[in-house]
């Protein structure tokens, strides 16, 4: 049991020390990599929603 403690303390003590070893990003590059994502899920959306659009009215010819 006391050898699992150790392991666990251990384990964290090696987490903290490595986490102080990234590089975290700055504000500005959260904010741009934020925005580009936001514009892709948007594009993306849109792309989905004409495909989709477009398949319904597909749909809806054949079915006539």
């Amino acid at each position: 049991m006391v050898a699992k403690v150790r392991e666990l303390i251990q384990f964290f003590k090696d987490s903290r020390e490595e986490l102080r070893k990234v590089t975290w990003p700055d504000r500005d590059e959260v904010t741009s990599f934020t925005v580009v994502v936001v514009v892709s899920l948007v594009v993306f959306s849109l792309f989905l929603w004409l495909v989709d659009s477009g398949l319904m009215a597909i749909i809806k010819a054949v079915m006539k």
